[in-house]
C-alpha cells in the first residue's frame, strides 16, 4: 500500500532524507527521468511536439530538468517559463540550456502541444491562482487533444484540502512522487488528476493513511475439508411496509454475500414482503419476522436469538425506515451476539446522536455510513481525522463511503480509490455491505471492508468498459468483479 501524507509531513520527510545525506540534485534527477518515462510510456508519438510549462519554484526546476531528457530521447520539446526568469533555479537553467531545450516566456506559447506538462505550481501553493498564470491554465485545460501530465501535482490543487485554488490544470496523468497528497484523493483532486501515478524518488515517506489496491493482502484459503457450515452462516436484515423494493435490494446483498464466499445467506424481511419476496428468492435463504400493520419489523427477543446463535456475520439496515424498534434491534444485537454485526443504512440512521453503547459491543462492529448518514450520525464533516475519531469512539471499523472511501480502525486509514463515477446510485451501498458480510467471515473486520471495497470498485471499472457508464447497475458490478482471487 502506497502511503497518503499531508504537506507538512512531505516536507519533514524530505528534511529528513537531506539530513541523512541525500543531495537535492539528486532527488530531482530521479523527478525528471520520472517525468520523462512516464511520458514515453503513456503519450504516444515519441516525437511529439511537447511544451513543458515551469514555474519558478521545484516543481519547475524539475520541469526544466525533465524537458532536457525529452529533448534527448527525441521530443520536440520547448520550456515555457511561467513567471520572471531571475527567480528560476540558476543550475537547472543553465542544464536545460546546456542540453539544447529551447526556453521561451509562457506568453509566447500559441498552442498546437502534443504534449503539455505542467510543472507550474507544486504543493506549497496557498494562495488562489489569478492573472496571466490563472489565464495559462484556462489555456491550456481547453487543449482537448493533448495528452497533460502534472508533476507531482495538478497546478491549483490544494494538496492538503482537495479545494480548486481560483483554478487547477486538469491532468490526464498525475506524477506524484514518494507518495498520494492527501487533497488528491477528495473534494476535487480525483476530477483534476486523472490517472495517479505514484514514482518513488528516494523519499521515505512514513504515514499512517494509505491507498488499499489490493497488492498487500493474503487471499483467503479454504481447507480441503470446509463445508457450507463452516464457511459462514450470513443473515441480512432489511425492510419495511413502505420500501417496496427492500426484497429486491437485500436479494442483490444477498448474491453478493454468495458471491464473496459466504457459506448460507439467509435474508430476513418483514412478513408484510412475504409474496413479494418469495417471487424474487434466488439462492438465499428467507426469513419472514414479526412486524407492525406499518410493516415495520418487531423487536422479538426469540427471534433475534434465533438468528444470533446460528450467524457469523449480520448485516442490518437496508430498507428499514423509519422503525420505532431499530435501535433496540441494533442494540440488543450488539449485546449478544459474538460475530460481525455490519451496520448500514436505516441502522446508522436509527442510533444517530445515541451510539455510545456500541464501544462495549460484544459484536465485531463494522459501520458503513455515506457522507451524509456519517453527518448525521456525528455531527460532524466527513473527514479522515473525524472517521478515525468514529471508529475510536466505537472500537470498530468505519467505513465511509464517497468517491474515496475511508476505511479505518482508528488507528491506520486505508483509502479506496478502486470505482468510477457511475456507482453514485442507490443500491451499490446495498451490494457493498453483503460484500463486507460475507469476507467478515472469512478476514478480520478491518481486512474484510479494505478487500470487499476494493473488489466492488475494481468490479465496476470493468463494467463500464461493456456498459454505458451511466448504465451500470450494483449486479453489473458483481458480475465484473473477480472474486475468484479471494480463494486463490
Amino acid at each position: 500500500m502506497k502511503s497518503v501524507l499531508k504537506v507538512e509531513q512531505i516536507r519533514a520527510a524530505e528534511r529528513e532524507a537531506m539530513q541523512n545525506g541525500v543531495e537535492q540534485t539528486f532527488l530531482r534527477m530521479d523527478a525528471a527521468l520520472a517525468i520523462a518515462d512516464g511520458i514515453s510510456a503513456r503519450a504516444g508519438d515519441k516525437y511529439a511536439k511537447t511544451a513543458v510549462f515551469c514555474g519558478s519554484g521545484g516543481n519547475g526546476a524539475d520541469g526544466l530538468i525533465a524537458a532536457s531528457r525529452l529533448h534527448k530521447l527525441g521530443y520536440d520539446v520547448c520550456a515555457y517559463i511561467v513567471g520572471d526568469k531571475n527567480k528560476f533555479d540558476k543550475s537547472a537553467l543553465a542544464f536545460a540550456e546546456n542540453a539544447g531545450v529551447r526556453i521561451e516566456s509562457a506568453d509566447k506559447y500559441k498552442g498546437g502541444a502534443n504534449i503539455i506538462v505542467d510543472a507550474i505550481f507544486g504543493i506549497g501553493l496557498n494562495r488562489n491562482i489569478d492573472g496571466f498564470a490563472a489565464e495559462l491554465i484556462e489555456k491550456l485545460n481547453a487543449s482537448k487533444n493533448a495528452f497533460k501530465l502534472a508533476v507531482d501535482i495538478p497546478s491549483g490543487l490544494n494538496a492538503d484540502t482537495g479545494e480548486i485554488m481560483g483554478v487547477a490544470f486538469k491532468a490526464d496523468v498525475t506524477l506524484s512522487f514518494s507518495c498520494y497528497k492527501l487533497g488528491m484523493l477528495f473534494e476535487k483532486g480525483r476530477d483534476v488528476c486523472g490517472k495517479i501515478v505514484v514514482d518513488d524518488i528516494g523519499v521515505v515517506a512514513k504515514s499512517v493513511i494509505h491507498v488499499f489496491d489490493g497488492e498487500d493482502f493474503e487471499p483467503y484459503v479454504r481447507e480441503k475439508s470446509a463445508h457450507k457450515g463452516t464457511a459462514g452462516r450470513v443473515y441480512i436484515i432489511g425492510g419495511c411496509g413502505t420500501m417496496i423494493g427492500a426484497p429486491i435490494m437485500a436479494g442483490a446483498s444477498a448474491h453478493a454475500a454468495y458471491l464473496n464466499g459466504a457459506g448460507t445467506v439467509t435474508v430476513c424481511l418483514p412478513a408484510i414482503h412475504r409474496a413479494a419476496a418469495a417471487s424474487r428468492a434466488t439462492m438465499s435463504m428467507m426469513k419472514f419476522l414479526s412486524d407492525t400493520a406499518e410493516g415495520f419489523i418487531k423487536f422479538d427477543k426469540s427471534e433475534l436469538d434465533d438468528i444470533i446463535k446460528s450467524a457469523a456475520a449480520i448485516d442490518i439496515g437496508i430498507g428499514m425506515g423509519n422503525n420505532p424498534d431499530l435501535k433496540r434491534i441494533v442494540k440488543y444485537i450488539c449485546e449478544n451476539f459474538g460475530g460481525t454485526l455490519i451496520i448500514d443504512a436505516d441502522g446508522i440512521n436509527a442510533i444517530k446522536g445515541d451510539y455510545t453503547f456500541l464501544k462495549s459491543a460484544k459484536a465485531r462492529i463494522i459501520i458503513t455510513p455515506h457522507v451524509g448518514e456519517f453527518e448525521r450520525l456525528t455531527n460532524k464533516a466527513a473527514t479522515v481525522e473525524n472517521a478515525a475519531a468514529l471508529a475510536r469512539e466505537i472500537n470498530g471499523i468505519v467505513v465511509l463511503k464517497s468517491a474515496t472511501t475511508i476505511i479505518t480502525d482508528g488507528r491506520e486509514v486505508r483509502l479506496n480509490v478502486a470505482g468510477t463515477p457511475a456507482m453514485a446510485k442507490g443500491g451499490m451501498g446495498d451490494v457493498l455491505g453483503g460484500c463486507i458480510t460475507a469476507l467478515s467471515c472469512a478476514y478480520n473486520p478491518f481486512d474484510a471492508a479494505s478487500v470487499a471495497c476494493y473488489r466492488n470498485g475494481m468490479g465496476a471499472e470493468r463494467a463500464v468498459s461493456s456498459y454505458a457508464e451511466m448504465m451500470l447497475s450494483p449486479r453489473d458490478v458483481l458480475n465484473y468483479a473477480d472474486y475468484a482471487e479471494l480463494e486463490k
